[in-house]
């Protein structure tokens, strides 16, 4: 019986443990990733695809922290622009493959999250930071670039929650990495570019951006056996 309520104690303990720190997600999410900078203002046209993994933590209804690995590619072409006169003299293309890790804060409009009287559904916004590797896939003539691939990026943007059952959610997210870097797109000047169309522009940072949906699984607090229970007024032995 002492291995029965020592079992009890620690359950109830662990319990307290799960129901403060409320519920977590695993999931998984896949979409496509987009481009701004010298080569375009918004590569919509030739988006790279993208996928990765997360963990969610759901502190309460509206607040919620997730962790993210992602990998995935942008892409543009000059060719995409006919009408700038630049982009048809340049007639350049890239394609970057980013890997990326990143740490983001969620805040839910609605009370959403599998919790007592939630909405089945929420939109939602986030803000984070975020470390990425860029690899440049055309680089040529073995000259070394004057940037190093590990970079730091401020990400933001939308989405919405939906809750398909007590275990899986679905999600649609588009969000924006800011970074601090002008050379996504190995748009520098070096040996055999023009200055006139490789230089690019330090006080306009390149930006990427990521389109996705996502499903993750719930995982619900485990309830501890009870030891007593109460059965019209009288508090009887419930034997484990």
């Amino acid at each position: 019986m002492r291995k029965k309520i020592a079992l009890f104690v620690a359950c109830v303990i662990l319990q307290n443990y799960l129901l403060n720190a409320q519920k977590f997600e695993i999931g998984a999410f896949a979409g496509g990733m987009f481009y701004r900078g010298e080569v375009s203002k918004f590569s919509w046209r030739s988006p790279g695809g993208m996928a990765g993994v997360m963990f969610r933590q759901n502190w309460n209804g509206a607040i919620s922290t997730q962790l993210s690995v992602s990998n995935g590619n942008i892409q543009a072409s000059d060719r995409d622009n006919p009408n700038d006169a630049l982009a048809r003299q340049r007639d350049f293309s890239f394609k970057t493959r980013i890997f990326e890790i990143a740490f983001l804060g969620q805040y839910n409009f609605y009370d959403f999250g599998h919790f007592t009287d939630s909405s089945p559904w929420t939109p939602y916004i986030f803000v984070g930071v975020a470390a990425f590797n860029m690899s440049v896939q055309n680089i040529a003539d073995g000259t070394l670039p004057p940037y190093t691939p590990l970079q730091v990026a401020i990400p933001f943007g939308v989405g919405a929650k939906f809750m398909v059952n007590e275990n899986w959610n679905i999600s649609m997210e588009f969000g924006a990495r800011k970074t601090f870097t002008d050379y996504l797109d190995d748009v520098y000047v070096r040996s055999g570019r023009s200055p006139n169309l490789f230089s690019g522009n330090s006080n306009n940072k390149d930006t990427y951006f990521a389109l996705n949906l996502g499903i993750s699984y719930v995982f619900q607090n485990s309830h501890c056996p009870t030891l007593y229970k109460v059965k019209r007024g009288r508090l009887n032995r419930f034997l484990l």
